[in-house]
């Protein structure tokens, strides 16, 4: 905008935000003086000049409350404020203040433009006291019926709602996640569904699945389940009972035709969606090749153990590769400790995996045992991109990754956060030097261990190699500490 405006204008424009400043757009009183403010800013600045393109472009950068004092400037830009690219998308996102209203001007707004949405985002709003968390919940079920009753979305993200969910009665809880599925099945475009930290029971979880491919089942394309689900111990009976119940309600993957990725934690829903497919031989030849590309799947410390699920098989894999030919799978594995059980248990052959992270501050478990396991497993043959944050101290760096990493023939990216020797360090970096890794573009390694006691020549023939690496057209980053 300051390139539209002369020094004049310039003033103009401060003048009138800082008498804004001091006003409320509460009362009709201040209207009619916004009404006579834009007036004046027209007669001195002319910044109805500015074309609808780049006016709708700055509209869908700043947040609604600018909007809206973006719309005072002038007539141009409050017809601007009111046209479809504006409120395409919408993220629904209440203040304190505005649960503290009887009426709420932004439930207004929705109810005015709701035909117009296409991408909304929901996120609760933090609170503390029992009352504003009934007025957010009371507000969010308006919301809903709203679209429900009026819009079709192209996407729909609810964020961090789940303990507002479940920290409420349960006439209430069930009267929400009735909401959630009703909106849900009125939707017959959605492309997009987001799911962050939701915490559904398994019950409600499957029905709001059900929900979801009864409005959107050809147009889904890419799904995010993240903290879908709230886990709490269960013996081997609840977890049977829970199996059985899945099993027979919750869909399956052949009810996502169009799915192209799924994000999701690796979970009982996860095992639910994914293990029928391969208990009948026939279902390959009744069904089409889906064009599901990834799946990004996540295990995160404090969900349940490996004891609690059935796990896949390397059959299951083999079965979903061939039901989609061009899958590959992000595993993000995120515990505060490692296991050898756990590694055997969630990385299989037959599993294409594109991109590993492993973090974990302990574990008994050596990095060459990893390893061998990957190649056994042949995820070497698929992986592009591996981090590894690795708490145990790794004896030998270079003569246990030069090999591994050779063996990955399609490697592009490498992070390392690592305990070990800067001598170890120097020697995995002339490993490089002397035999470069065809397909290797970026490596960044934080190692802590013994910088301290280091013999400072050491350390600069370490910062040469990495020089050399970067004339050899390595992006690398190193940081020793």
């Amino acid at each position: 905008m300051a390139s539209c405006h002369t020094t004049e204008k310039d003033s103009t424009s401060k003048l009138l935000t800082d008498k804004r400043l001091t006003k409320s757009t509460a009362s009709n009183e201040k209207e009619e003086s916004y009404e006579d403010q834009r007036i004046e800013c027209e007669k001195q600045g002319k910044w109805s000049e500015l074309p609808s393109l780049p006016l709708e472009k700055i509209y869908s950068y700043v947040r609604r409350q600018d909007q809206l004092n973006m719309s005072l400037v002038c007539r141009k830009w409050s017809e601007g404020f009111y046209s479809p690219s504006v409120w395409r998308t919408f993220r629904f996102e209440l203040t304190k203040s505005q649960l503290l209203e009887d009426t709420c001007k932004l439930m207004k707004f929705v109810q005015k433009h709701s035909n117009l949405f296409r991408h909304v985002e929901i996120e609760r709003t933090l609170v503390k006291k029992k009352k504003l968390k009934k007025n957010w919940r009371r507000r969010f079920a308006e919301f809903l019926q709203i679209l429900t009753n009026s819009t079709q979305l192209i996407s729909i993200k609810f964020e961090n709602c789940g303990f507002l969910f479940w920290e409420s009665e349960t006439t209430t809880y069930n009267d929400v996640y009735k909401e959630i599925a009703d909106f849900l099945g009125s939707q017959y475009h959605l492309q997009r569904v987001e799911f962050n930290v939701c915490n559904f029971y398994f019950k409600e979880s499957a029905e709001i699945l059900s929900k979801l491919i009864e409005g959107s089942r050809r147009s889904l394309k890419h799904l995010v389940l993240r903290g879908f689900t709230y886990y709490n111990s269960m013996d081997q009976e609840q977890i049977s009972n829970v199996m059985q119940y899945l099993s027979s309600h919750l869909p399956t993957l052949a009810d996502f035709p169009s799915l192209i990725i799924l994000e999701i934690d690796y979970s009982l829903i996860f095992e639910s969606i994914i293990a029928p497919l391969s208990n009948s031989i026939q279902t390959i030849k009744k069904s089409q090749t889906r064009g599901l590309s990834k799946i990004i799947l996540n295990f995160h410390h404090g969900w349940m153990g490996i004891e609690e699920f059935r796990g896949l098989t390397s059959t299951d894999w083999q079965f979903l590769q061939k039901l989609c030919p061009d899958l590959k799978v992000e595993f993000n594995f995120i515990r505060s400790s490692l296991s050898w059980r756990e590694v055997t248990f969630f990385i299989l052959p037959n599993m294409p995996i594109l991109s590993l992270k492993f973090m974990n501050n302990r574990t008994d478990l050596e990095v060459a045992e990893l390893f061998n396991h990957l190649l056994a497993c042949n995820t070497n043959g698929h992986l592009v991109t591996l981090h590894l944050d690795w708490g145990k101290r790794i004896q030998h760096l270079s003569s246990i990754f030069a090999p591994f990493l050779h063996a990955c023939k399609k490697l592009k990216s490498l992070e390392l956060f690592i305990k070990s020797t800067t001598n170890d360090i120097n020697l995995l970096l002339n490993s490089w030097l002397e035999n470069p890794h065809a397909t290797l573009e970026k490596v960044i390694i934080y190692a802590s261990g013994d910088i301290h006691a280091s013999d400072p020549s050491l350390l600069n023939l370490i910062s040469e190699n990495v020089s050399r690496l970067k004339l050899m057209g390595l992006n690398i980053w190193l940081h020793l500490s």
